[in-house]
């Protein structure tokens, strides 16, 4: 939409805002301003920082662990001699994990997925404030409209009141005229008190977000031309981009990664262990010992009260859970850029009928100002007009400022705004690469055929025992399938479209795959 002709013929010719400041306050500037000191934004920012740290706590499982004890007291011997010994014990370990059930590959996995959850939320919030600026940013230069408007009001009813002031001292109009226009007059006044009222609070609204007073704003340009043309396409822009359903989407990584952890309990654990001691009166003896050992040990929880078992189904909740947590923010932003969308649309049309009516009301205003002079309208009629006039300027102002607030909504329910206004995220929202996944099994199936479904790879492996909750590879001697990971509820679908087909196929229908 283009900037209308009738804003910029709302201020009063040769008025100019006198202000010491040189340099004018751009929507950029303000919302770059806003990015770097918005405390809001600082916390999710350290919140990330905090969780790079929890990336490292969980690789350190694959670095061997150092430790040195130190241990003395006495030691009561009776048999065979009778005494007391005063046992002295150094030990330094050395422990190196070979295998936990892929517990330390998953950690690190699910931490790094809540990483770039909170890099994904930063953004998200960066948009929503960089839209809160642009609101407070209009609402100032709407205000300041206004106020300019109230001004020219009250300008032309004063004009008015000297013109019947003379005309009734001079006997050629009755005083009723002059009282009316008196009243109006001061109705003008006190909406130039009320419109100033409302600049200070739109001041007061800017400086709560942005952090400073206004200071000789700009009206930043009309973005019709960045925004997309159909409804589908911000719908589907949204879909793919929004910050806040990435982060959904990184959560639920997040909570699968979990339940891969959970499966390590039913692993066996396998450390390298190696102790080097000096002792001194141990062993009912009294002198000095030294000594080294190293041993591969295997561990194996064999009952644990049904502990991780629970666990287990605890993580197979939490990914549901987060299943339908990404469904419905997936719900909302489309919801919300389909309102904003709707919002633009409406704003457009009300803009294009009040420049209509504008036009219509000023026309009206002046011939009855022209027939009053001539004595054909009488001094109500020229005020009612005029009134009409000013109210149908106010509508259009500020259907003006809700259109070009309805461009920055679609972009901000796209997660484009920032990026469009050419200013850039915090440097907290960079995301990291996801940990190459790992492989848990690779075995050779030689009469899976290589273009065999993904149901029945599926039923290959499991019935193979391997575990389908980790990639895994079939080979038929000629060709190699890598699997991705079985998810919730995929081979029930799968069993259940398979059961349809062969229905359709006893029926007589030809099924074939789609190309």
């Amino acid at each position: 939409m283009k900037t209308s002709k009738y804003l910029s013929a709302f201020i009063i010719g040769g008025v100019t805002l006198i202000s010491g400041i040189s340099h004018a306050e751009s929507l950029d500037e303000a919302v770059q301003y806003v990015l770097k000191t918005n405390p809001n934004l600082a916390a999710i920012a350290y919140r990330r920082k905090a969780i790079d740290h929890q990336v490292e706590q969980a690789k350190s499982a694959y670095w061997p662990k150092v430790d040195f004890s130190y241990a003395v007291g006495p030691d009561k011997n009776f048999e065979p001699i009778n005494g007391t010994l005063s046992v002295k014990q150094n030990t330094l370990s050395l422990r190196q994990n070979i295998f936990n059930g892929f517990i330390t590959d998953s950690e690190v996995k699910r931490q790094t997925a809540r990483v770039n959850s909170e890099a994904y939320r930063l953004q998200g919030n960066s948009e929503q404030t960089a839209l809160s600026v642009a609101k407070v940013y209009l609402d100032v230069l709407r205000h300041d409209d206004l106020k300019l408007l109230a001004l020219q009001n009250m300008g032309i009813h004063e004009r008015i009141f000297d013109q019947i002031k003379l005309r009734s001292e001079a006997g050629v109009d009755q005083k009723a005229n002059l009282d009316q226009v008196k009243g109006r007059l001061a109705l003008a006044k006190s909406n130039v008190v009320i419109t100033e009222i409302n600049v200070e609070d739109a001041k007061t609204n800017y400086q709560s977000v942005v952090g400073r007073l206004p200071e000789d704003l700009t009206k930043p340009a009309n973005l019709d031309s960045v925004l997309p043309e159909t409804l589908e396409e911000a719908q589907n822009k949204a879909v793919q981009s929004h910050p806040i359903l990435k982060s959904a989407k990184a959560d639920l990584e997040a909570t699968k990664a979990q339940d891969e952890a959970a499966k390590g309990a039913f692993y066996p654990v396998v450390d390298l262990e190696v102790d080097r001691r000096w002792d001194s009166n141990t062993d009912n003896t009294e002198g000095y010992q030294e000594d080294i050992q190293g041993m591969l040990k295997v561990r194996l929880n064999l009952f644990s009260g049904l502990k991780d078992t629970a666990r287990k189904a605890e993580t197979v909740e939490l990914i549901n859970e987060a299943i339908s947590i990404k469904n419905n923010t997936e719900r909302e932003v489309v919801e919300s850029i389909r309102l904003s969308w709707m919002a633009h649309y409406a704003a457009q049309r009300k803009v294009s009928l009040l420049e209509e009516y504008v036009d219509s009301a000023s026309s009206t205003a002046e011939a009855y100002t022209k027939q009053w002079n001539l004595g054909k309208r009488t001094m109500l009629d020229v005020l009612d007009t005029q009134a009409e006039v000013i109210n149908a300027k106010q509508d259009l102002i500020n259907a003006q400022y809700d259109a070009l607030y309805t461009e920055y909504r679609i972009l901000s329910g796209m997660g484009a705004m920032v990026h469009t206004l050419k200013m850039t995220w915090p440097e907290e929202t960079k995301t990291v690469p996801m940990p190459t996944p790992y492989t848990a099994a690779y075995f050779e199936y030689p009469f899976l055929p290589a273009n065999a479904t993904r149901l029945e790879a599926i039923e290959a492996a499991q019935k193979a025992g391997i575990d389908t909750g980790f990639r895994w590879k079939t080979t038929n001697g000629i060709s190699t399938v890598v699997h991705p990971t079985v998810q919730p509820g995929e081979v029930e679908k799968l069993r259940n479209e398979r059961m349809q087909v062969e229905a359709m196929m006893k029926e007589g229908a030809h099924v074939r795959a789609l190309e």
